[in-house]
């Protein structure tokens, strides 16, 4: 779940970031001044993979949509800091789950303090976030931001259903993603635009916009596994096929191979029997079937959907800006 990374793609981000400087910084204040009041190994682990954050982009979504109805509030704030914790929270279980050794070029926390410390510290961070959502008195944000947070969860239990499956129909894995990762995007926004008082179609615009530059931003995450170098990426490259996780686009090479591509990821993925040049063989399978510019077409169909879906939205500088990092989201994978 890497943030923007690609330096033609921070424009909007930066313009997001500049517009919305004060209430990010005391987001950063919200979280910094929770995790003090936590016990030290909790705060070292929480500070560890929140300081290692790229751009905040959840929590700042959650601002930009609030912003464009002007609401600039304590109760956004503190609602941008519980989005923020609920994703560290899931980062924090992923990479134990996955046995991650990086994280944004830096060691992961399971590695420095080890699984146990690891999910308990995400542990904290979950109940953080169900504190400050309760602060807010809005049980309408709250049942948003709750029912992603279970979504999240299930997310997990199905990708690791999929694992080491290229058989995997592009429908299941659309769905997977949509919890693990487009979930979190949609009510992020959802819940600013909720907050800041926004009518129901506001609602579910701003949470269509979310979710469908979630399922963007994970599509191409899965393609940066295979088309971009590790310090772009903050992870090394090949971690998911070293894995078998079953990804789009292995789903959509499975789908074109001949019987012998089959049995090569029948060997690599189901029974993780790899070679060292496998995968580069994986690589030169995709280039035959262009299986990358079928991802990034995926992505821009999505990314389409993301961006119809702020017509029913105010007409702002914001909104200028959130268009502008849906259509700049698919250059991180070049």
């Amino acid at each position: 779940m890497n943030e923007l990374n690609n330096e033609n793609s921070e424009n909007n981000v930066l313009k997001l970031k500049q517009a919305l400087g004060k209430s990010l910084e005391a987001v950063d204040q919200e979280i910094i001044s929770r995790l003090n009041k936590s016990i030290p190994l909790i705060n070292d682990i929480g500070k560890h993979l929140i300081n290692a954050s790229g751009k905040r982009l959840r929590p700042l979504l959650t601002l930009a949509m609030a912003a464009q109805f002007n609401d600039y509030s304590k109760n956004t704030i503190i609602l941008a800091a519980a989005v923020e914790f609920i994703h560290t929270a899931t980062l924090l279980h992923d990479d134990v789950v996955d046995e991650s050794n990086l994280r944004r070029g830096k060691k992961t926390a399971n590695i420095i303090w080890g699984n146990e410390f690891t999910v308990l510290a995400g542990d904290f961070l979950f109940a953080q976030s169900f504190e400050l959502m309760v602060e807010t008195e809005s049980i309408e944000a709250l049942s948003s931001l709750a029912s992603a947070a279970c979504k999240i969860t299930q997310g997990e239990f199905q990708q690791m259903q999929i694992a080491n499956k290229p058989e995997t129909s592009t429908e299941d894995y659309i769905e997977v993603i949509g919890k693990k990762t487009a979930e979190l995007f949609g009510a992020s926004c959802k819940s600013g635009v909720i907050v800041a008082g926004g009518n129901i179609k506001e609602q579910n615009a701003a949470y269509d916009y979310g979710f469908n530059l979630g399922l963007a931003f994970q599509i191409v995450d899965d393609l940066m596994d295979f088309n971009n170098l590790p310090n772009k990426m903050g992870k090394n490259l090949g971690d998911d096929f070293k894995l078998g996780k079953t990804t789009l686009p292995v789903i959509l090479a499975w789908q074109k191979s001949n019987t012998k591509e089959k049995q090569f990821w029948i060997k690599t993925l189901k029974e993780l029997d790899q070679e060292k040049h496998d995968f580069n063989n994986a690589i030169d399978i995709f280039n035959k079937y262009n299986i990358f510019d079928e991802c990034k077409k995926k992505t821009q169909e999505f990314i389409s959907l993301s961006v119809k879906s702020l017509e029913k939205l105010p007409n702002t500088e914001i909104k200028n800006y959130l268009i502008g990092l849906a259509n700049e989201s698919i250059e991180r994978s070049k």
